[in-house]
């Protein structure tokens, strides 16, 4: 895009919103752009995401304000700053590692059961928070979750982030307690025709269920390609996921995973996801497995072999964590709580 390449003041090394150095462009879209910036003071690494005035709507206001009624919460970047500049706004996030999709294109898109499940009860709690905050992200998938920052506790950790499709479900006043809101009988497109609802593909309104969905069908492609993988057709695509044999589908997954989909088929716009029961059901599936938290991830195993890994992750680092005590960094009572009452 012209706009970022002749505007000197994004360029590499230039200082912007007064304290942030710009290192590099880690990408760039239809209206913006995000580079890896540098505190001038304290030296801290951070995201600076821009978005042009050409954009229609704002993208980022959205995103902030998701990310601050998020403040504090685990597993979603962190707000540092916000703000507007002549052609452009901007906010500034912390810089998580490479997401999920960069790992899983470096070291191999297959993964084992164990890496799998691990994966689905970190995302689990992470959707479940944005959730319990109001919001639906609509745009789950590999790209738009990364582990945490490189050489931190969190660097073993899913996150989830990029909340510019995200939508309010609950409504909120001063003067009336929060409700749901009314769903839209037609609703635009959002999302990535790879991992959406049938609901998403025929415009209905997207609620928890839908996002729930999008991790189920991003696990199952942990294990072996989407049967609509090669489809490009939306119809086609649309046409596959409504008949596809569940047998097929989840011919590589735990046996608990039909369960799952069992219970995902009977939910709506109103109805709450039984979180707990997935948990469970993941859980579930680890116990059978003997599968701990502290195992090495697939790509922590292979990041030995390669001279070069993903996020520089060290051999020492992921033996350290095998000697930390085995624990459940993701305890029932979370996935049992239901603090909106909806």
């Amino acid at each position: 895009m012209k706009f970022f390449g002749q505007d000197n003041r994004l360029r590499k090394g230039s200082i912007v919103a007064k304290e942030w150095k710009i290192v590099q462009k880690l990408g760039e879209g239809g209206f913006g752009a995000v580079f890896k910036v540098v505190n001038v003071e304290d030296r801290s690494l951070a995201a600076f995401k821009i978005e042009t005035r050409k954009g229609k709507g704002s993208v980022l206001k959205l995103e902030a304000k998701v990310l601050r009624r998020l403040e504090d919460c685990p597993f979603v970047p962190q707000l540092l700053a916000s703000g507007k500049k002549p052609g452009y706004s901007y906010i500034v996030m912390s810089l998580l590692g490479p997401s999920l999709n960069k790992i899983l294109k470096y070291y191999g898109k297959i993964c084992s059961i164990s890496t799998q499940v691990r994966v689905g009860i970190n995302a689990l709690y992470a959707i479940k928070q944005l959730h319990d905050y109001g919001f639906i992200h609509r745009d789950l998938k590999p790209a738009n979750m990364a582990v945490g920052p490189v050489g931190t506790p969190f660097f073993r950790f899913i996150h989830i982030f990029d909340f510019g499709l995200a939508r309010e479900y609950i409504v909120t006043s001063y003067k009336d307690p929060p409700k749901m809101r009314r769903p839209r009988q037609k609703a635009h497109f959002r999302g990535t025709l790879r991992y959406c609802s049938v609901n998403t593909h025929e415009k209905g309104e997207q609620g928890r269920h839908d996002d729930l969905w999008c991790l189920m069908y991003m696990l199952i492609e942990l294990r072996g390609p989407l049967p609509w993988s090669k489809a490009r057709d939306r119809a086609a695509i649309l046409e596959i996921k409504k008949n596809v044999d569940k047998e097929e589908l989840l011919s590589n997954c735990p046996m608990e995973f039909v369960f799952i989909l069992e219970h995902l088929s009977t939910l709506n716009y109103y109805l709450r996801p039984n979180y707990l029961l997935i948990y469970e059901l993941l859980m579930q599936t680890m116990k059978a497995g003997r599968i701990r938290f502290s195992d090495p991830y697939d790509w922590e195993l292979k990041s030995e072999i390669h001279t070069t890994p993903v996020g520089s992750q060290t051999s020492s680092q992921t033996r350290s964590w095998a000697l930390v005590r085995e624990y459940n960094p993701f305890p029932a009572e979370f996935f049992s709580a239901n603090p909106l009452g909806f």
